[in-house]
């Protein structure tokens, strides 16, 4: 009897040990999948995507003098740039604009630019900030577009000349038609658009606009021209690199054989967890059955239903009980099938007790 109790037990945890596998298998192909993911991402950030395929380099110069009105203070009639000024003796600002457009290479280039000049006005306001409160735009050079093939630099190249005098008694008069005092000030600017065609290399883009910018401001003091722009753009045209690099496919086969391998196991122990999912039949079959094989030597089977009237009934928690039960009381186990399929009885009668263990689906104790 011991030995067919040992058999039982060493049965029992057998299941119990294929059941409690199931969790730390997927828990282990779950953490194999992230490490799987980490390895993908890894590839993707080795790629290289941006490829530079046209570096071109903008130069942005500004020279100036200023002509001076007739006065007896000065012995030239100009005066070099980068210095203050009396407002009131400027007559005109003398002003030559450069934009040096080099690329690195070859290609064909339509570009278009002009040169406004916008005279805005500020004016302090309750909460002492400045706000706009006029401006005026006048052309001076009207928009010029030029095409060429070919080529790998370009030169716009302009003077214009600044009316100082008429830009400050135009604010002036406007202040005093409005009866606001201002902080004018003239934003001479010249704009450039540029598109890029290079055939062999199937590329046709707009480069980002540019510009060159002078702020010049207008007062009855002291006056200066103020800078407003990079003296050098340089900019990259870039396309998508679509070429895979050594390191990237490593990433991506470690990556895709570990996601791979771990959700294969987890859907292989799905199926095999599934199909071992038994019906309440098939589990009260599985339990009996296997209780009946282990317990032959110790188990009566009856198919009369047992009169237990005038025994006093004990129900056990365990089959092990019952089985110490009948080894003390050198007493066979009788078995009877109470419901057919669904429930069956395990006891011994001893000492004017029946001692009672049902059987049916549930796991065995």
């Amino acid at each position: 009897m011991v030995k067919n109790k040992r058999k039982y037990k060493s049965f029992k945890r057998t299941r119990m040990k294929r059941n409690k596998k199931i969790l730390p298998i997927i828990l282990i192909s779950v953490i194999i999948i992230i490490i799987g993911v980490i390895f993908v991402i890894l590839g993707i950030n080795s790629r290289q995507n941006i490829l530079p395929i046209y570096t071109y380099t903008a130069q942005k110069t500004s020279n100036y003098k200023v002509l001076l009105k007739p006065n007896e203070f000065y012995t030239t009639e100009t005066l070099p740039s980068g210095g203050y000024y009396a407002a009131k003796s400027v007559k005109e600002y003398l002003i030559n604009l450069k934009y040096d457009f080099i690329g690195k290479s070859n290609a064909n280039i339509e570009y278009n630019y002009n040169i406004i000049a916008e005279l805005v006005g500020t004016a302090k306001t309750n909460d002492d900030q400045g706000k706009e409160v006029w401006n005026r735009v006048f052309t001076l050079v009207e928009n010029k577009s030029n095409k060429q093939d070919d080529i790998q630099e370009f030169l716009i190249d302009e003077n214009i000349n600044i009316d100082y005098e008429y830009y400050n008694n135009l604010a002036r008069s406007y202040e005093k038609n409005y009866g606001i005092i201002i902080d004018p000030v003239l934003k001479v600017r010249l704009n450039i658009s540029h598109k890029i065609n290079i055939p062999n290399k199937g590329i046709d883009t707009v480069v980002d606009d540019d510009y060159i910018e002078l702020d010049i401001p207008i007062t009855n003091n002291v006056t200066e021209i103020k800078e407003n722009y990079e003296d050098v753009t340089n900019k990259d045209i870039t396309t998508e690199d679509r070429t895979f690099n050594i390191n990237e496919i490593i990433y991506y086969i470690i990556g895709g054989i570990l996601i791979l391998g771990a959700l294969l196991i987890i859907i292989i122990k799905i199926i095999k967890t599934s199909k071992n999912k038994m019906t309440f039949e098939e589990k009260y079959k599985f339990n009996i059955s296997k209780i009946l094989k282990y317990y032959k030597e110790l188990i009566v089977t009856v198919t009369n239903k047992p009169d237990l009237t005038n025994l006093k009934v004990m129900d056990v928690s365990s089959l092990d009980d019952l089985i110490d039960v009948a080894e003390q009381s050198q007493s066979n186990i009788i078995h009877y099938e109470v419901v057919k399929n669904e429930e069956s009885m395990l006891y011994v009668i001893a000492d004017g007790y029946v001692y009672v263990y049902v059987v049916t689906d549930d796991e065995l104790k």
